[in-house]
């Protein structure tokens, strides 16, 4: 079966459901305003979904500033760190799309306490 979402290269809400986990496979591409389509910049980042596949994922603002309290202002040491999705439809340039928002997945680290002989 050839699925349309597998189709395109960036992740799109078609492509994921609320509370997927997405891992952050490597650096973030920043695209600056003046080379995109948008007029204005934004972060690429690869990830790959719940069933491996790798997309090209471009948060949003609000996202990128939950991901940047909890693992960090440099985006380049996101790799690994896992982020969970949830979609809302909103209205956006008077069209009501799907959006896809992430939040921080934060494991803590169980320590471990070792008994005196």
């Amino acid at each position: 079966m050839v699925k349309i979402s597998d189709m395109d290269e960036f992740l799109h809400a078609n492509a994921v459901s609320n509370g997927d986990i997405i891992e952050i496979l490597g650096k973030g591409h920043y695209v600056s305003a003046e080379e995109s389509v948008f007029e204005r910049s934004y972060l690429e980042i690869p990830v790959k979904l719940p069933d491996g596949k790798a997309k090209t994922w471009t948060p949003n603002k609000t996202t990128l500033t939950m991901l940047a309290g909890a693992f960090g202002d440099d985006a380049d040491l996101w790799t690994g760190k896992k982020v969970r999705l949830s979609i809302s439809r909103q209205n956006v340039r008077g069209k009501m799309v799907d959006v896809i928002y992430g939040e921080p997945v934060i494991i803590e680290e169980k320590q471990t306490i070792q008994g005196r002989i």
